[in-house]
């Protein structure tokens, strides 16, 4: 009994193997390529781990989720066009250092977030052509991509503009900045100096415009306050920052920064001080 239950605990770790590389179901594999075209599908399957080439056309994937291909490191081309993708996560291609083929036309793109394409180091075509990118400045980081690409001879790409209306057909490396319509910051309500008494609640206004919208940041002395770090900062939906249950470590020199892709512009400096001390 006990040489059956070993020989057959032997199966299984061989199995295993064949178990973690299994074909996904429907798609054909062969080697190192998995293909899973016209299969209906509308997220992306389980992969085998050593796959090189991945082949997802003409499915009705809709969306890419941040790691979707983080198994398969090793992939080399990645096909995914004429699918109905919308929406790409920032980290839908993250540690694919060896992908050199990725095809994302014939899909429905609008827009991509800066530095989706940050990690892909090998990479010798792209394609996201026939899509729906709208070329305003949020796409300029992809134009100036694009461009870099053509001059160091390292990739071949292709992306057209499908708006707004007057940059229609156009080769997204072939946009001005100008035409980009990108808006620098500018600064419409400014912080002012504070008084208040320990364990009260403050509000530092800052108002800004630009296009596209401009984050705002606020500096507590010169450093980057990050709200992450005390439940008792606060960033409001309309930039002001609010401070409750004031302590001793919150004075100090304050400054709001608004900032886009277009560039950045800061407000005054203004000082949060305790009751009975003057601000200057």
């Amino acid at each position: 009994m006990l040489a059956k239950w070993r020989a057959l605990r032997g199966f299984f770790v061989l199995l295993l193997p064949a178990l973690t590389w299994s074909c996904p179901s429907r798609c054909l594999c062969f080697r190192t390529t998995v293909r899973c075209m016209h299969l209906m599908l509308e997220s992306v399957p389980e992969i085998p781990l050593p796959t090189n080439v991945l082949d997802l056309r003409f499915n009705r994937i809709k969306e890419l989720q941040p790691g979707a291909f983080r198994r398969v490191r090793n992939l080399n081309t990645l096909l995914l066009n004429n699918n109905l993708i919308k929406h790409i996560a920032r980290r839908s291609f993250g540690e694919l250092e060896s992908l050199k083929f990725l095809f994302l036309h014939n899909n429905k793109i609008s827009r991509i977030q800066p530095g989706t394409f940050s990690q892909l180091e090998s990479l010798k075509r792209l394609r996201l052509d026939s899509n729906a990118l709208v070329c305003d400045c949020e796409l300029i980081w992809l134009a100036e991509l694009l461009k870099k690409y053509a001059d160091q001879g390292n990739a071949q790409t292709a992306a057209t503009c499908e708006n707004p209306r007057g940059l229609q057909g156009r080769s997204l490396t072939t946009v001005t900045t100008q035409e980009f319509n990108c808006e620098r910051p500018r600064i419409t309500s400014e912080p002012q100096n504070v008084d208040v008494t320990l364990g009260n609640t403050v509000y530092f206004t800052c108002k800004a415009e630009g296009n596209p919208k401009p984050e705002i940041i606020w500096l507590h002395n010169n450093n980057e306050i990050d709200m992450k770090d005390n439940s008792r900062l606060n960033l409001l939906q309309d930039g002001t920052l609010m401070i409750q249950d004031t302590q001793e470590s919150d004075k100090g020199v304050y400054q709001c920064m608004a900032k886009n892709i277009a560039g950045e512009v800061k407000t005054q400096e203004v000082v949060l001080r305790y009751f009975g001390t003057p601000c200057n």
